[in-house]
C-alpha cells in the first residue's frame, strides 16, 4: 500500500529551492510545533509583498498536482481499506456461526441430558410402581399360597387321621386273630395235656393191674403147683395159644403205639407246618400290605412333590411372563412416552423454529433498517465528499478565505471524522446484524436438519421397538413353547421312570418272594427229610429191638407152659387193654375231628379276614374316589376364585392404567403450561431486553446525532429532521411489528390448543386402541395358559389314576393269586392228610387182620409144639419168670424212657408256643415302632416343610430387601449422577459464559487492532500533511493569486496553458 509520505520528495526539492531549506520545511511540516504557525504567519506577509513569478506558479502546479495524486491514492487506501474490512466481516460471520453452531450442540447436547434425566426419572416412577405391583402381586401369591396350603395340610390331616383309623382297625383286627390263634393254640395244649393225663392214667391203671395179675398168678402157681400137674398139659397148649396172642396182640400194640406216636408227631409236625406257613402268610400280607401301604404312600409323597414342583414351575413360569408382561408394558409406556416426548419436543421445536423465524424477519427488518440508515449515511458522506471537493474549489478561487474558514474546516473535519467513526459503527452493526442474520440461518438449516434427523431416527427407533416388541413376543411364545414341550416332555419322562420304577420294584418284590417261597420250601423239605429219616431210623431201631424181642419170646415161650393158666387171665385182661387202647384211639380220631373242624373254622375266620380286607380295599377306593372328587371340587372352586381374581385384577389394572393416564395427562398439561409460561416469560424478557437494546441503541444514536446537530448546527438541520422521520416511521414499524406479533402469538397459540387438542384425541385413542390390544393380548395369554394348565392337569389326573388302577389291579391280582395258593395248598394239605390217614388206617387194618390169622395158625401150630416141650421146660420157666421179671423191669425204664420224651416233646410244644407269643410279641413290638418310626417321619417331615417354608419366606424377604436396597442405591446413584450433571451444566455454562478467547481471535483481534493503529497512523499524517499544506497554502495566497487568474483550469496539471 502506498503512503502520503512517497510523494513528498521530488515535489519538496524544486528548483530555486534549496534542499536542506526543504528538509527544514518537510521536518517543521512533520513536527507540527508552534513555530511553524509564526513562521507561516511572516511567510504570509511576506508573500504579499512579492511579485508573481513563474517559479511559484509551476510549484503550486506541481502542488496541485501532488493534492490531486494525494486524494487518488487516499481513494484507493479507502476502497482497499474498505476490502479488508468486507473480508474481516465475512471471516468474522464465519467465526460467529461457528461459535454459534457449537453454541446449538451444546445447548442440543444440554437439551439431550435434560431429557435423559426426564427419562429417568420417569423410568424410576414406572420402576417404583412396578416394585409396587411386584410386592402387591406377591402378597396375593403368599396368601393364595398360605391358603393352598392350609387346604393341602387340611387334606393331609385328613388322609392322616383316616389312614390312621384303618391301620388302627386293622391292628385291631390282627390282634383279634392274634388272640383267637393264641386261644386256639391253648386249647390245643390243653387238649394235648388231657391226651397225655388220660395216657399217664391208662398207663398206671395197666402197670398197676399187671402187677396185681403177677402177684396172683405167682400164688395161685405156689397154691397150685402141686394140684395143676395133670392140667398142665391142658394148660400148656392154651398158654402156648395164649402166649402167642399176646405175643402179637403185644406186638401189635407196640406197632400201634409206634404208630400213634407217629401218626401224632406227624399231625403235629403237619399243623404245625400248616400254622407256621399261615402265619407265614399272614405275615408275608401284612409286611405287603404295610409294602404296599408304603409305595402308595411315596408314590403319593412323590406325585405330590412332582405336582408342587410343577406347579411351583408353572407359578414361576406364570410370574416369568407376568414380568414380562409388565417389561413389555413398561417398554410400551417408556415408547409411549419417548413417543410423546418427541412429539412435544418437535412442537417446542416447531415453536422455536418459529420464533427464530420472527426472530429472522425481525433482525431482516432491523438489518434492512440499518441498511437505510447505513445508504443514508452514505449518501451523507457522498454529500460530505462532494462538500469537501466544493470547498476545495473553493479554496482554489477563495485561497484568501482560508484563514477564516481554517475553524469551521476544523469543525467539518471533527464532523467528518465522527461520520466516519459512525460510519464503522454502522459497518460493524451492519456486519454484526448479517452474521447474525447468516448464524440464524445456519440455526434455522441446523435445527431443520436435526428435527429432520430426530425425526428419521425417532422413525426408526419406533421401527426399532415394533420390532424388538415383536421380537420379544415371538421370544416369549417360543420360550413358553419349549417350556411347556419340555415339561411335556419331563412329565412323560417323569412318568416313564415312575413306571419303570414300579416294574423294577414288582419284579423285585416277585423275584424276593419266589426266592423266600424257594427258601421256605427248601427249608420244609430239609426239615421234611431229616424228621422222615429220624422216623425211619427210629422204626428199624424198633423193628430190630421187636425181632430180638421175638426172638427172645421163642426161646421163652417153652419155658412158660407152667404159666398158661395164668396168662388165660392175663390175655383176658389184656382183652380189656385192648378195649381201652382201642377206646384211646376212638378218643384220638374225635380230637382229629375237632383239629380238622378248628383248621376249617380257622379257614372260615381266614376267608372273613380275607372278605374284611376286600370290604376294606373297597372303602379305601371308595373314599379315595371321594376324596377325588372333594380334590376335583376344591379344584373347581379355586379356579372359580382364580378367574374372580384375574377379574378383579384386570378391574384393578384398568382402574390403575386409567389413573395413571389421567395422571400423565395432568403432568403433561401441567408440564405444557409451565413451558408455555416459561417460553412466555423467556420472550417477554427477550422482547424487554431487544426494546431496551434498541432503546439504548437509539439514545446513543439520538445522542449521537444531538452531538452531530450541535457541532453542524445549520448543515444537519436537515439530517436531524429526517432522522426524526426516521425514528417515527422506525416506531410505527416497530408498533405494527409489535401488533404482527401478537396478532402471530394469538395465532400460535390457538393453532398450539388445536394441535393440543389433536394430540390428546390422538393419544386417547391410541392409547384406548393399546389398551383394547393389550387386554386382548393378555386375555388370549390367560386363556392359553389356562387351557394348557387344564390339559397337563386333566393329563398328570389320568396318568396317576392310570397308575393307581394299576397298582391296585396288581396288588387285587396278587391277594387274589395269594388267597388262592393258599387255599388250594390248604385243600391239597387237607386232601393229602385225609386220604394218608385213611389209607394208613386201612392199610393197618388189613394188615393187622392178616398178621393175626397168620399168627393164630402159627400159634396152633407151636401149641401143639409146646405142649410137647412143656414138660421140658417146667424147671426152666422159673429162671425165665426172673429173666421175665427183669424184661419187665426193663420195659417200665423204656416206659419211663418214653415218658420222659413225651414230656420233652411236650417242653418243646412250650417252648415253640412260647417263640410264638414272643414272635407275635416282637411283630407288635416292630408294628408298633414302624408306626412311631413313621409318625416320627412325618413329623420330621412337617418340620422339614416348615423350616424350609421359613428359610424359602427368610429368603425371600432378604431377597425383596436386597431389591430395595439395590434399588435405593440405583436412585440414590442417579440422584448423584443427576446432581453432578446438574454441577457439570452449572460448569460447562459458567465456562461457556466466562470462556476464554480462542487464539485465532485473539490473532485477529491483534492485527485489527495493528490495522487501525496503521490506519490511525495513517490518518494522524494525513491530518498533520493536510494542515502543513493549509499554512502552506496560507502562506502563499499573494502568490497563488498573481499566479493563478480568476477562472482556474480545474483538472489540468499545468494551469498555465490556455485553453484552445
Amino acid at each position: 500500500m502506498a503512503t502520503g509520505t512517497g510523494w513528498q520528495p521530488p515535489y519538496s526539492a524544486a528548483p530555486g529551492i534549496n534542499p536542506p531549506a526543504a528538509a527544514a520545511a518537510a521536518a517543521a511540516s512533520g513536527s507540527g510545533t508552534s513555530p511553524s504557525s509564526t513562521s507561516s504567519h511572516l511567510l504570509y506577509e511576506s508573500a504579499l509583498t512579492m511579485e508573481y513569478t513563474q517559479d511559484l506558479h509551476l510549484k503550486m502546479s506541481k502542488k496541485i498536482a501532488q493534492l490531486t495524486k494525494v486524494i487518488y491514492a487516499l481513494n484507493t487506501k479507502n476502497d482497499e481499506h474498505e476490502d479488508a474490512i468486507q473480508s474481516l466481516k465475512e471471516s468474522h460471520d464465519e467465526e460467529v456461526q461457528h461459535i454459534l453452531t457449537e453454541a446449538r450442540e451444546k445447548i442440543l447436547h444440554y437439551k439431550s441430558k435434560i431429557g435423559d434425566e426426564a427419562d429417568l426419572k420417569r423410568r424410576l416412577q414406572s420402576l417404583e410402581e412396578s416394585v409396587e405391583l411386584h410386592e402387591h402381586m406377591k402378597r396375593q401369591a403368599l396368601a393364595e399360597f398360605e391358603m393352598y396350603r392350609q387346604r393341602v395340610e387340611d387334606t393331609q390331616l385328613c388322609t392322616e387321621a383316616q389312614h390312621t383309623q384303618r391301620v388302627v382297625s386293622m391292628s385291631r383286627e390282627v390282634e383279634e386273630m392274634r388272640h383267637e390263634f393264641e386261644e386256639k393254640l391253648r386249647s390245643f395244649s390243653q387238649v394235648q395235656a388231657q391226651f397225655e393225663q388220660e395216657k399217664r392214667r391208662a398207663l398206671d391203671e395197666l402197670k398197676s393191674v399187671h402187677r396185681q395179675e403177677v402177684q396172683e398168678l405167682l400164688e395161685s402157681q405156689q397154691n397150685q403147683s402141686v394140684s395143676s400137674s395133670l392140667e398142665q398139659e391142658k394148660l400148656a397148649e392154651l398158654h402156648r395159644t395164649e402166649l402167642e396172642s399176646l405175643m402179637e396182640r403185644v406186638e401189635e400194640l407196640t406197632q400201634s403205639k409206634v404208630r400213634l406216636v407217629e401218626e401224632y408227631e406227624a399231625k403235629l409236625s403237619k399243623a404245625q407246618g400248616f400254622y407256621e406257613r399261615e402265619l407265614e402268610a399272614m405275615r408275608r400280607t401284612q409286611q405287603l400290605t404295610t409294602e404296599n401301604l408304603l409305595a402308595w404312600r411315596r408314590t403319593e409323597v412323590e406325585l405330590r412333590k412332582e405336582f408342587q414342583a410343577q406347579e411351583s414351575a408353572l407359578q414361576r413360569t406364570l410370574c416369568k411372563l407376568r414380568a414380562e408382561l409388565h417389561r413389555a408394558q413398561d417398554e410400551a409406556r417408556e415408547s409411549r412416552d419417548k413417543t410423546n416426548r418427541l412429539q412435544a419436543s418437535l412442537n417446542n421445536a416447531e415453536v422455536t423454529i418459529k420464533e427464530l423465524h420472527k426472530q429472522l424477519e425481525e433482525a431482516i427488518q432491523d438489518g434492512e433498517i440499518w441498511v437505510m440508515q447505513l445508504k443514508d449515511t452514505e449518501y451523507e458522506l457522498e454529500g460530505s465528499r462532494d462538500r469537501v471537493q466544493q470547498q476545495a474549489n473553493e479554496i482554489l478561487h477563495k485561497a484568501s478565505q482560508i484563514g477564516s474558514l481554517q475553524a469551521t474546516q476544523m469543525s467539518h473535519e471533527a464532523t467528518i471524522r465522527d461520520l466516519g467513526s459512525e460510519q464503522n459503527r454502522l459497518k460493524e452493526k451492519i456486519l454484526q446484524l448479517e452474521e447474525e442474520r447468516e448464524r440464524l440461518q445456519k440455526q434455522i438449516q441446523t435445527v431443520e436438519e436435526q428435527q429432520h434427523q430426530k425425526i428419521l431416527n425417532l422413525e426408526k427407533s419406533l421401527c426399532e421397538e415394533k420390532q424388538n416388541y415383536e421380537m420379544e413376543l415371538a421370544r416369549t411364545r417360543a420360550k413358553y413353547e419349549e417350556e411347556t414341550a419340555c415339561l411335556k416332555e419331563s412329565q412323560a419322562e417323569s412318568l416313564e421312570e415312575l413306571k419303570e420304577k414300579h416294574r423294577v420294584q414288582q419284579e423285585s418284590a416277585r423275584n424276593a418272594a419266589e426266592r423266600e417261597k424257594n427258601q421256605l420250601l427248601s427249608e420244609m423239605r430239609q426239615q421234611f427229610d431229616i424228621r422222615r429219616l429220624s422216623l425211619e431210623e427210629q422204626r428199624n431201631h424198633l423193628q430190630q429191638q421187636l425181632e430180638t424181642i421175638r426172638e427172645e419170646l421163642t426161646t421163652k415161650l417153652n419155658m412158660a407152659n407152667q404159666e398158661v393158666s395164668h396168662l388165660k387171665d392175663l390175655v383176658k385182661e389184656s382183652e380189656k387193654n385192648l378195649d381201652t387202647a382201642e377206646n384211646h384211639i376212638s378218643c384220638l380220631k374225635d380230637s382229629q375231628e375237632k383239629l380238622l373242624m378248628e383248621l376249617d373254622a380257622t379257614r372260615a375266620r381266614v376267608r372273613e379276614t380275607s372278605n374284611l380286607l376286600t370290604d376294606l380295599q373297597e372303602e379305601i377306593e371308595t373314599q379315595k374316589q371321594q376324596h377325588e372328587a372333594r380334590v376335583i371340587a376344591i379344584k373347581t372352586e379355586e379356579k372359580q376364585k382364580m378367574d374372580k381374581i384375574t377379574e378383579e385384577l384386570d378391574l384393578k389394572w384398568t382402574d390403575a392404567l386409567r389413573a395413571e393416564l389421567k395422571g400423565l395427562r395432568e403432568e403433561l398439561t401441567a408440564e405444557y403450561q409451565a413451558e408455555k409460561q416459561v417460553a412466555l416469560t423467556q420472550l417477554s424478557q427477550q422482547r424487554d431486553l431487544e426494546m431496551m437494546a434498541a432503546r439504548e441503541s437509539w439514545q446513543r444514536k439520538v445522542e449521537d446525532l444531538l452531538e452531530q446537530i450541535s457541532l453542524l448546527k445549520q448543515s444537519l438541520e436537515l439530517q436531524m429532521s429526517q432522522s426524526k422521520s426516521a425514528l417515527q416511521q422506525l416506531q410505527a414499524q416497530f408498533s405494527q411489528e409489535r401488533e404482527h406479533l401478537a396478532q402471530q402469538m394469538q395465532e400460535l397459540a390457538l393453532e398450539h390448543q388445536h394441535r393440543e387438542c389433536r394430540l390428546q384425541e390422538a393419544h386417547c385413542c391410541a392409547m384406548q386402541d393399546m389398551d383394547e390390544a393389550q387386554q386382548i393380548e393378555l386375555r388370549e395369554l390367560e386363556e392359553r395358559l389356562k387351557q394348557e394348565q387344564r390339559e397337563e392337569l386333566h393329563a398328570l389326573r389320568d396318568a396317576h389314576r392310570q397308575t393307581l388302577e394299576i397298582l391296585r389291579q396288581q396288588a387285587d391280582q396278587e391277594l387274589q393269586t395269594l388267597r388262592f395258593e393258599l387255599e388250594d395248598e390248604g385243600k391239597a394239605m387237607l386232601a393229602s392228610l385225609r386220604s394218608e390217614l385213611n389209607h394208613l388206617h386201612a392199610s393197618a387194618i388189613e394188615h393187622l387182620r392178616q398178621v393175626h390169622l397168620k399168627e393164630n395158625n402159627a400159634a396152633k401150630r407151636e401149641l401143639d409144639d409146646t405142649i410137647e416141650r412143656c414138660k421140658e421146660h417146667e424147671q426152666d420157666l422159673l429162671g425165665r419168670i426172673s429173666d421175665l421179671r427183669q424184661e419187665v423191669s426193663c420195659r417200665k425204664n423204656r416206659i419211663a424212657d418214653l415218658d420222659h420224651e413225651i414230656h420233652s416233646l411236650n417242653e418243646t410244644i412250650s417252648t415253640l408256643t412260647k417263640e410264638l407269643e414272643l414272635k407275635g410279641k416282637e411283630v407288635l413290638r416292630v408294628r408298633s415302632e414302624a408306626n412311631l418310626q413313621i409318625r416320627a417321619r412325618e413329623q420330621d417331615l412337617s418340620k422339614r416343610l416348615e423350616r424350609e417354608i421359613d428359610e424359602l419366606s427368610a429368603s425371600h424377604n432378604r431377597e425383596t430387601q436386597i431389591m430395595l436396597s439395590d434399588f435405593n442405591k440405583a436412585q440414590e446413584l442417579l440422584k448423584d449422577k443427576i446432581s453432578a450433571l446438574q454441577i457439570l451444566l452449572e460448569g460447562t455454562e459458567e465456562k461457556f459464559r466466562n470462556r476464554e478467547s480462542r487464539p485465532e481471535d485473539l490473532q485477529v483481534i491483534a492485527e485489527l487492532r495493528e490495522m487501525v493503529s496503521e490506519r490511525e497512523a495513517l490518518v494522524k499524517k494525513l491530518v498533520d500533511d493536510k494542515k502543513f499544506y493549509q499554512l502552506e497554502l496560507v502562506n502563499r495566497e499573494p502568490g497563488f493569486n498573481k499566479v493563478f487568474n480568476t477562472n482556474p483550469n480545474v483538472g489540468v496539471i499545468n494551469p498555465l496553458i490556455k485553453p484552445s
